[in-house]
């Protein structure tokens, strides 16, 4: 780890996450509350994948919480050695909790950390190395492979594709050094302000869903639901019936942790492209509190960890094809602040 990063991750810690840690325990209520939300990944999509031990590792609810968690909603797959649990309906479980110290909690809020920190710390020009690993955990035959690389941010190369490659590897691992540039900006556009605004302020619940899922828009709004993608195709449509420009941005929010991410960029009336973050909206006020954050965070600026590709949005970052079907891809992807 960089000497910047780890400047980065621990100014402050102590003091944030003694005040984040201070309930520790959480409260039967926070999570009586999320269940009350609580909307499963429908069963034709769900991926059972975890035992019930690590289940309650990732939760990191007491038992009282977990017996009502399993009694009034928590879906339950059988499977020859017990029961099994999708990480995704954890996931959606717990960070609506309040606990806060729940596995996905504790992530989310040291990668989303920086947006509550003065914008100097996340508005400047950074280098990173990226390191991806792909597995395909039951590889079989010839691979086809396809992933979209990083471009730079402010001059996307017209038309760039992913890179595609075949092989009888069933592990490939790939390396970019890209630079990001973070910018502090307001919108500054009277009625691109006031559309965002209201799109922002819809009363929503972040969740993680399967892509087959999230791409049904009807499925995600009636619901009340939203995520990275369907977050930034509902303001994309909005603000393009409004007359603005705007494009669709898929890439890497990289740090601690580095995962996939989908945003939207406008041009404002200034003639300047502001970027909106819909679903880190959303999960900040969720994960800090609806004032923790400064509005212009999410709403105008570009912090300094976000990596763009060429993809649309929606689009998968990298994917893989043998004989097996469908293909089990395991992609683990490190960042280094250079």
């Amino acid at each position: 780890m960089s000497e910047d990063m780890s400047e980065d991750m621990s100014e402050d810690m102590s003091e944030d996450m003694s005040e984040d840690m201070s309930d520790a325990a959480g409260t039967e209520a926070g999570w009586q509350a999320a269940l009350d939300g609580f909307v499963p990944v429908p069963a034709a999509h769900a991926r059972p994948e975890l035992d019930a031990a690590t289940a309650r590792h990732l939760l990191r609810c007491p038992p009282p919480v977990w017996a009502r968690l399993t009694a009034g909603g928590l879906p339950a797959r059988p499977a020859p050695d017990g029961e099994r649990y999708d990480s995704r309906d954890l996931f959606n479980l717990a960070v609506h909790s309040g606990s806060r110290v729940s596995v996905p909690e504790v992530a989310l809020s040291l990668a989303l950390r920086f947006t509550r920190q003065d914008p100097r710390h996340w508005s400047r020009t950074r280098a990173w190395e990226l390191r991806t690993t792909l597995t395909c955990l039951r590889h079989e035959g010839e691979g086809h492979w396809r992933a979209w690389p990083p471009v730079p941010y402010d001059t996307p190369a017209a038309g760039a594709g992913p890179r595609r490659w075949s092989g009888p590897e069933a592990v490939h691992t790939l390396s970019h050094r890209v630079r990001t540039r973070g910018v502090h900006a307001r919108l500054v556009g009277p009625r691109l302000r006031a559309e965002t605004a209201d799109e922002l302020a819809r009363p929503l619940r972040y969740v993680r869903m399967p892509a087959a899922v999230r791409a049904d828009a009807a499925w995600m709004a009636e619901r009340g639901l939203v995520d990275c993608v369907s977050g930034t195709l509902s303001l994309a449509r909005r603000l393009t019936a409004a007359g603005y420009e705007v494009r669709g941005r898929t890439g890497w929010l990289v740090g601690p942790e580095v995962c996939d991410h989908t945003w939207l960029d406008v041009r404002d009336d200034d003639g300047q492209w502001k970027s909106v973050d819909v679903a880190h909206h959303h999960l900040a006020r969720t994960l800090f509190g609806p004032d923790a954050v400064a509005p212009e965070t999410f709403a105008g600026s570009r912090p300094d960890r976000l990596v763009a590709s060429a993809a649309p949005p929606g689009e998968q970052l990298f994917a893989h094809r043998c004989r097996t079907a469908p293909a089990d891809l395991d992609c683990r992807i490190s960042a280094v602040s250079r």
